[in-house]
């Protein structure tokens, strides 16, 4: 199935390109269709699952059968993102499109959190639409395949853009694809977002050429182009709009910086003021286009992120403070990201690998040609290699720029083999064996020169990459032609330096189903459910359609993250562990079951109900519900967190946030009886008195309440979650999750793409009409 989903959607792509953009040869789409199976064949073909689904295993209850299924330690405990958030967030956007309703809430963790609003999960990005085909952690394998896809592709255009031939393009592509950034981050938004990079590049020249004075555009160089339906103008606001979609806010800041640097590089080429205006307007015009198109994405993502605990900690803190490191540090990072294959073993991940066959390549360009285009490329390749090292001048600088004072800048490392991978494609048509052979033979000397100094070494990456330049250094000498022998040498030696950082494994590994969990299948109550000290890492019950007080996200609402101590212990780079099960936070949040190690105790009050091997399932039979009448009311703005501290009982006394003076009062008493419907809640309550109704869900903006059909406002309450103020009577109560951002974002979008489909028809009927005339 991913097989089939993948060679149907790559060769439509190439089609599209081929007709609206730069017309390839059967030879280079077949490549580039290939080129993604170089890292992904056996997974792709096979149907395996091309994701660390071994790390939950870690944990109990899948600890378990660990042995059962041939599972050790985990191969690459760097990608734990990967199956502890974006593997179950994507089990969420598949639960709620099986819902038929907008993926804007995941109930399945820290009492329900931002789906569609945190960016990361890519709801809107078409290609994450695609893998919802497959299973969730399978349909990685189609992730993966398509976003080294994409970065081939892109660089393949970008570098025929600039008049490379097919074949030195295709060995950019190779290089970009394959490049140490794009090989660990394929399965994160973040490597999606970087792959579009050279696509928003060519999309760029093409708009500057397009508009530019004719004498000096390649873009116009057949006539025909000028009529083609799709413009350049479009497919700038196509790419953007991908890059918009793709989930990574903080990478779509740093693409359109580089292309905007690139674009002002292209512009200054024209020397004509009345040669940058059209252009430069067309480049406007894009972006403005791709920003109302991507207001669905964006406008909520903002509205969200000022909720956060992250959003205090990058603008209170991490703005205003300069950035902190020692010469030592930018030093190791200099020299571990421009030459990654001399790092030792055991230090952290290269980000700016090409790999030495294309950085030869890339330095003959930069020795040889001496053109604008290589001295740019060159240029900006030594900037972002000093922003990724968080060099001083470079790193502070971005730090004191608006919007980039709270961006982590060293992720820019990741333009650096880019950069390399054009220069490479420059230089590669006009090879000449003496000068080719000495640069390689060069750096093979400099490589062994700074291994003897910088010892112990990573062994197997050092010699992937010296036996294979040592190879090529042969090839350019010998070979009539060494593009094709260059670029084999290039797929093997990316392949053997970074082609199993993702492991691969059967798909019944991923996620199977526990007999454990079978007495929790079919019961009507809401529950939630949590893991003692380390049992079922976050995240992991949402894959089990399960519901946890627990979870891993980049955005954290703030008044939750301020709750968080009283219930769960938190340490730095752990995920929160409960350690009291009878804490009455956690009965307030409705957490009725929990796994435990058979060898822990069983809280006071808790049952048993269920073991299997080492893991027990327990019920608490004191918890309440999902939503529940305390009788007691705490009102005013008072230390909620310290008296919360030392509450008992929740069904007792609760708090609601208000600015009167603290007091309390009675409430209610009444019955309510809680059930899951389309993006909320439906409760009816029976109140003998009138009081508030206390609904233990996250209170992220965005929450809509209906008393029998009329809105009623929505409090705050017990510090974090919500209430609703109920009269006496029988009452039904709609909650319902539908951010305002949300609904004004959808509209700009929608009335966008109206008014560009409207125009479009008008145009197409127009150009009908004149055809016939200009026949004659």
């Amino acid at each position: 199935m991913v097989a089939l989903l993948y060679f149907s959607t790559s060769p439509l792509i190439l089609w599209l390109l081929h007709r609206h953009v730069t017309p390839l040869s059967r030879a280079a789409a077949l490549s580039l269709v290939l080129l993604p199976l170089v890292f992904t064949g056996r997974a792709v073909l096979g149907g395996l699952v091309y994701a660390p689904i071994d790390i939950p295993y870690l944990a109990q209850p899948l600890h378990d059968r660990a042995a059962e299924l041939g599972i050790g330690a985990p191969k690459n405990p760097v990608l734990s993102d990967i199956a502890l958030q974006m593997i179950p967030w994507r089990e969420s956007l598949r639960r709620s499109v099986a819902d038929r309703e907008w993926p804007l809430w995941n109930r399945f963790e820290r009492c329900g959190d931002m789906l569609a609003s945190s960016a990361q999960p890519a709801v809107f990005n078409p290609f994450t639409w695609i893998a919802l085909i497959l299973p969730a952690a399978l349909s990685f394998t189609y992730t993966a395949a398509i976003t080294f896809f994409v970065a081939g592709v892109g660089s393949f255009l970008f570098a025929r853009e600039l008049r490379c031939s097919e074949l030195s393009s295709l060995l950019a592509a190779a290089i970009w694809a394959f490049s140490a950034p794009m090989a660990l981050l394929v399965l994160w938004p973040l490597g999606f977002a970087w792959s579009l990079c050279p696509l928003v590049l060519m999309a760029t020249k093409r708009v500057i050429d397009r508009y530019s004075d004719a004498r000096d555009s390649s873009f116009s160089r057949n006539a025909t182009e000028a009529l083609r339906p799709v413009t350049p103008i479009a497919w700038l606001t196509i790419a953007l709009l991908l890059e918009i979609v793709a989930g990574h806010p903080e990478t779509l800041l740093h693409v359109v910086a580089v292309a905007s640097a690139y674009g002002v590089f292209e512009l200054s080429t024209r020397r004509m003021a009345r040669r940058t205006a059209r252009p430069l307007a067309g480049l406007v015009a894009a972006g403005v286009l791709a920003l109302l198109l991507g207001a669905v994405a964006l406008l909520p993502f903002i509205d969200a992120e000022r909720q956060t605990v992250e959003h205090a900690i990058r603008h209170d803190f991490f703005a205003r403070m300069p950035l902190k490191g020692s010469s030592e540090s930018v030093t190791a990072a200099l020299v571990g990201n421009a030459f990654p294959f001399l790092r030792h073993e055991g230090e952290s991940l290269a980000r700016a690998e090409a790999g030495s066959i294309a950085l030869a390549l890339a330095l003959l360009a930069c020795w040889r040609l001496r053109s604008p285009r290589v001295i740019f490329f060159a240029a900006l390749a030594a900037v972002s290699l000093l922003a990724g090292s968080n060099a001083w001048t470079v790193g502070q600088f971005l730090h004191s720029l608006p919007l980039f004072d709270v961006a982590l800048n060293d992720r820019l490392a990741a333009v650096v083999p880019l950069c390399i991978a054009v220069l490479a494609a420059l230089s590669v048509d006009s090879l000449r064996r003496p000068e080719g052979t000495m640069m390689m033979i060069g750096l093979s000397a400099i490589i062994a020169a700074a291994a003897l100094i910088r010892t112990p070494l990573d062994a197997v990456r050092f010699g992937a990459e010296m036996v294979p330049l040592a190879v090529a250094s042969a090839l350019v000498f010998f070979a009539r032609d060494p593009r094709v022998p260059l670029l084999a040498l290039i797929l093997a030696q990316r392949t053997m330096s970074d082609g199993a950082v993702v492991p691969v494994y059967q798909p019944d590994v991923a996620y199977p189903r526990l007999a454990l969990l079978k007495p929790l299948e079919g019961i009507p109550e809401l529950f939630r459910i949590v893991g003692s000290r380390s049992a079922m890492l976050q995240n992991t019950a949402t894959m089990y359609g399960l519901e946890d007080v627990r979870g891993s996200s980049p955005m954290t609402l703030r008044w939750m993250a301020e709750l968080a101590p009283l219930w769960a212990r938190q340490a730095p780079r752990q995920f929160d562990q409960i350690i009291r099960l009878d804490d009455p936070l956690l009965s307030m949040m409705n957490v009725r079951y929990a796994l435990l190690d058979v060898s822990e105790p069983i809280p006071l009050g808790w049952r048993d109900l269920r073991y299997e091997i080492y893991t027990r399932l327990i019920e608490n039979p004191v918890v309440l519900g999902r939503a529940f009448v305390p009788r007691q009311i705490r009102w005013g703005a008072s230390d909620d967190l310290g008296e919360m501290r030392s509450q008992r009982d929740f069904s007792e006394r609760s708090w609601i946030n208000a600015p009167d003076r603290p007091h309390q009062t009675p409430n209610g008493p009444g019955i309510v009886k809680s059930a899951r419907r389309r993006m909320g809640l439906q409760l009816y309550a029976d109140m003998s008195n009138a009081g508030f109704v206390v609904i233990s869900e996250a209170a992220w903006n965005g929450w809509r309440a209906y008393l029998d059909g009329s809105p009623v406002k929505v409090e705050r309450a017990n510090h974090a979650f919500l209430a609703v103020w109920v009269p006496a009577g029988h009452h039904s109560i709609r909650l319902k999750f539908l951010p305002r951002s949300f609904v004004v974002g959808r509209a700009i979008t929608v009335a966008t793409a109206m008014l560009l489909l409207i125009l479009s028809i008008f145009y197409r009927v127009r150009r009908q009409r004149r055809t016939p005339a200009l026949g004659n």
